[in-house]
């Protein structure tokens, strides 16, 4: 059934607050659970994946959130899947709306669950035609289930048909598990965020021990940190249930101190975290390298990350970079002020010549 997309946004409204107003208290929280990579085989046929949005299914062990099989010749859809807490919950299309594409998927799509009056909103943003494969760049899977809150999570995806030889995200074969082996533990399946809850974005102290020796060994071969420096306080920004970033001490330059930054999977810190680099323009130089940060001020509210890199008498020039936190967990840059000649005019960092501004 194809619908207008006032409808199909009117439904979700309509769905939400009937979800939402049968109790005063807090309704309880949907089990929104990641599928394994084994879980989700494209090597044959055609398919519509979604993974979550701070993912990347070709390197994390969980990330896919939504799977569903097609016919490319009738484009008939098979039985979509979602997984809440242990259960594999199969969902049929119903409605469409928006643009479409070769593969027929659309921005807006309504699925239904088994039980009555429970749906899945899928809201895209789809990347122009490409060859077969269509990319979701961007979107939000809506779940709305009676009596629990209405769940929101941030993904990324595509549409295509693979084949063995061609996939490029083929899941690995499944080893063999030993009939007496332990079954795996179920902390090993990291929760997905909902959003709507996510938007804490918080500050909090990081516990030493919290910190694995891996990383600020890692910091110190690839970045040059210093050992003793490392052992200065930690600061996490909370980005979701299970992801964060780590602000760690790198050096120390008599009255300021230089960080680098890892995002954080806090499941299993020692095994998912990534340094995090800050891009600049073409031509333009960072001197402290692509991933620390001088002096790092935050503005919590607009997520942004401050940093004052001053030469000469500290106001004559430098530059001075303003990042914000994007929401797959990286930096991206939002203003640029540099003045190179160190002629002894105070000039105030604040009035350095702008470089660069984010549209």
């Amino acid at each position: 059934m194809k619908i207008s997309l006032t409808t199909l946004g009117f439904f979700l409204v309509s769905l939400s607050g009937q979800a939402q107003a049968q109790t005063s208290a807090p309704p309880p929280t949907i089990d929104l659970k990641l599928f394994e990579q084994s879980q989700v085989d494209r090597s044959k046929g055609c398919s519509v994946v979604l993974w979550q949005a701070n993912r990347d299914p070709e390197k994390d062990k969980f990330a896919y959130i939504f799977h569903e099989t097609f016919n490319m010749k009738t484009q008939a859809r098979q039985p979509a899947k979602i997984k809440i807490g242990d259960a594999i919950v199969p969902l049929t299309r119903v409605a469409t709306g928006g643009k479409t594409t070769g593969s027929n998927l659309f921005e807006y799509q309504l699925y239904k669950m088994p039980a009555a009056d429970e749906f899945v909103v899928l809201q895209l943003k789809l990347a122009p035609e490409e060859g077969e494969a269509i990319d979701v760049d961007d979107g939000t899977l809506s779940i709305i289930m009676k009596g629990k809150s209405v769940f929101r999570a941030t993904v990324k995806g595509n549409a295509g048909c693979f084949t063995p030889a061609a996939s490029e995200t083929k899941s690995p074969p499944v080893k063999a598990v030993p009939a007496n082996s332990a079954p795996a533990k179920r902390s090993e399946v990291p929760p997905i965020t909902n959003n709507d809850m996510a938007g804490m974005f918080e500050r909090y102290p990081v516990k030493a021990q919290s910190v694995p020796r891996k990383m600020t060994q890692e910091a110190a071969k690839k970045f040059g940190c210093e050992t003793a420096t490392m052992r200065g306080a930690v600061t996490g920004f909370q980005l979701s249930e299970e992801s964060a970033i780590w602000q760690i001490p790198c050096g120390d330059y008599g009255d300021k101190k230089s960080a680098v930054f890892a995002l954080v999977y806090l499941t299993d810190p020692a095994a998912q975290y990534e340094f995090l680099p800050f891009k600049f323009p073409k031509g333009e130089n960072r001197g402290l390298g692509d991933h620390a940060m001088m002096a790092p001020s935050w503005d919590m509210k607009a997520r942004t990350v401050t940093s004052v890199n001053t030469e000469g008498n500290g106001k004559d020039c430098g530059t001075v970079e303003r990042h914000r936190v994007t929401e797959e967990g990286g930096f991206k840059l939002v203003e640029l002020r540099s003045r190179l000649m160190c002629d002894g005019k105070s000039v105030g960092a604040e009035n350095f010549p702008v470089i660069f501004k984010a549209k």
